[in-house]
């Protein structure tokens, strides 16, 4: 099983093995009632679902998606990597929306305080839970600090509670 896709015309979702990084699946665009999440049932090692591409999920997609992940079996080791802001937002919100896994890398959306660029910024979980706060970050416009754009204790909620 190396890929699995929607029906061509509906809204794009892909899940597909990487070639460069074993036990790694990434997931690319909207995780919504037509996305094919089948291939959570069939993980039997460690594995490693990327996230960073997941732009969306709308209510339907919550549903399909813990219905699925239910399904991963009990031994298989999920870690969530590069979640998206999309992917943290349902993290925060829907309980067991990972289901028995953990996230270990996050995006969080960023703006700088003085001149407004907004981009999100990579963190990993275990960093902001050993040091209690995210990692300083610079502009690179105007070398301004870069802030949470978001309630940063709620947007960090899920890796308080990890």
């Amino acid at each position: 099983m190396g890929e699995a896709r929607d029906k061509p015309g509906e809204a794009f979702f892909v899940a597909r093995k990487s070639r460069e990084l074993p036990g790694t699946w990434i997931l690319t665009g909207v995780i919504d009632e037509n996305a094919d999440l089948s291939f959570l049932e069939g993980l039997s090692s460690p594995t490693k679902l990327n996230m960073k591409d997941v732009k969306r999920i709308n209510s339907y997609g919550v549903r399909a998606w813990i219905e699925a992940i239910r399904k991963v079996p009990a031994g298989v080791p999920l870690d969530f990597i590069e979640c998206s802001p999309a992917v943290i937002d349902q993290t925060n919100m829907v309980a067991g929306f990972l289901g028995r896994g953990k996230v270990t890398s996050f995006f969080a959306p960023m703006v700088c305080s003085q001149c407004g660029l907004e981009r999100d910024a990579l963190f990993h979980t275990d960093e902001y839970q050993r040091e209690g706060r995210l990692p300083e970050v610079s502009c690179e416009r105007c070398g301004g600090a870069l802030v949470v754009d978001d309630l940063e204790e709620h947007y960090l909620l899920f890796a308080r509670e990890a």
